[in-house]
Parts: C-alpha cells; sequence; structure tokens
C-alpha cells in the first residue's frame, strides 16, 4: 500500500494534504503499538528544487500499547510532528582512479563514485512521485516509547504467582518497579519454605 502524490501536481505555494492512514497500511509490531482506527495526516507538500521536494505536517489518532510491567493493555493520544525531505537519486559518475596508485594496492581504471551521497531521514523520489506512506510509519514507530506503561506507578506482576499487582497486593511477593531488581526466585521460595534446605545445604549437612 503507498501514499502517492505527484510532485507535478504540486503548485508553488504548496500542496494541501489530508489523508486517513488505516491500520494496516502500517504493519506495526506488537511493540509499536496498534492503531485504534485511522491516523490523520495532515500538512503542506512543498517543492524545494528540481530534484527535491519537503513535506510538513502532523500526525495524530489513538493508539494501543502494551504495558512492560503489567502487560495489560491501554490506550493514549498520539500527536507527533512529521517533517521530511524527499530527494531524487543522481546517477553515478565514473572517474579514473591513476595509475601511480597502483602501487598503494589500488588498481587503475574506472571507479564508480556517487555525487550525493544518500542521507538520513531523505526519502526517494521515482519518476516526478513520491510515496508519504514510509515516511509515516518510521515517524510513528520513532514515537513508539522504548518501554511502554500503563502508568507510572504500576505495580506490575508478582514474580511468584503472576497476579496483577495493580489489583491488590498478593502478599507473596514484592512488586516489580525501576528501582528494585526482580527478586530471585529460589530466594523467594526459600522464604516461604524454610524448612526446605537447598541441595548445596543437605551436600554440607553433618
Amino acid at each position: 500500500m503507498s501514499i502517492i502524490f505527484n510532485l507535478l501536481d504540486v503548485p508553488p505555494a504548496g500542496l494541501q494534504i489530508h489523508h486517513e492512514v488505516e491500520p494496516s497500511a502500517l504493519l506495526l509490531s506488537s511493540y509499536e503499538g496498534s492503531p485504534i482506527g485511522s491516523l490523520s495526516c495532515h500538512g503542506e507538500l512543498f517543492l524545494t528544487g528540481e530534484l527535491s521536494a519537503y513535506f510538513q505536517g502532523k500526525i495524530s489518532g489513538r493508539m494501543t500499547r502494551e504495558c512492560v510491567r503489567c502487560l495489560d493493555q491501554f490506550e493514549e493520544d498520539l500527536s507527533l510532528s512529521c517533517e521530511v525531505e524527499f530527494k531524487k537519486a543522481v546517477k553515478a559518475v565514473k572517474v579514473i582512479v591513476p595509475h601511480r596508485d597502483k602501487g598503494k594496492g589500488v588498481k587503475g581504471g574506472d571507479k564508480p563514485v556517487e555525487e550525493d551521497a544518500n542521507e538520513e531521514d531523505v526519502y526517494p523520489i521515482s519518476g516526478n512521485e513520491i510515496d508519504l506512506l514510509p515516511a509515516i510509519r518510521e515517524q510513528v514507530i520513532l514515537a513508539s516509547p522504548l518501554q511502554s506503561l500503563c502508568n507510572k506507578n504500576c505495580l506490575g506482576l508478582c514474580q511468584v504467582c503472576g497476579n496483577n499487582l495493580n489489583d491488590g497486593i498478593c502478599g507473596c511477593c514484592t512488586p516489580v518497579t525501576d528501582s528494585d531488581p526482580v527478586p530471585n526466585f529460589q530466594q523467594t521460595i526459600s522464604k516461604k519454605n524454610p524448612s526446605k534446605r537447598s541441595p548445596a545445604s543437605v551436600r554440607r549437612g553433618s
């Protein structure tokens, strides 16, 4: 799926763009969230030269994400600025490598050199057309948090019984937080069953 615009249709003052992006078009992974309905993309497309164009706009909507602590699904608003550049690829040119460089381990002959190297955050112009969808998709992915939290005070899951501690403290372990490490499972079991000695203590027993 694509969102194609022909640059020949862009007036000197710029082209107003209003587009609804369907969730299926974004191909997001579960870690990147799932759009609730379509995402709105509004902005303007400008020509900045014979071989370049520029889009400036905003992407908005709602996303469903999974909390990294309690694994519950939650919703949040998405609102982000989108500024991307488009450039037409420049054909490679050939230069002659002098034979005097042979002694340096470089063979003489034709060597292709790109006049304009690929730049980050620059998307291609194919013919006279651009596809805005890859830029929108990348902006949405970059806006995804590294660790999604339903609430900054989320207590997480019990490491023993797996209960969601936000629904009530189960009493068999402490909640998981950013500042507290995950409890050692063997230590937790030992505290719950003090009569059971570890294999190492049995071997050392008198």
